[in-house]
């Protein structure tokens, strides 16, 4: 519930940063609910910027098209260095 209402109060106060709230409202529910950790009030947090990087981070490593073995499938077969 507070995540809820921290949104709302987010998006109406400045709601050309909707993405920045969304984020942080996932990292600071994700964290709640999971760890326990108290409600995230800032996106500028620490902790925000390091869960945002590493779904970036995961997000191009999934990303069709990211790796050449995708383009070219014999690439599969030759060593890894």
């Amino acid at each position: 519930m507070t995540e809820a209402v921290l949104q709302a109060f987010d998006l109406l106060a400045e709601p050309a940063r909707w993405d920045r709230h969304f984020r942080r409202t996932a990292a600071s529910m994700t964290l709640s609910v999971v760890y326990g950790y108290p409600t995230l009030t800032s996106e500028q947090d620490n902790i925000v910027r390091v869960i945002n990087d590493l779904a970036k981070r995961l997000f191009n490593a999934v990303y069709m098209g990211a790796h050449w073995v995708q383009f070219f499938p014999w690439l599969r077969h030759l060593p890894s260095r």
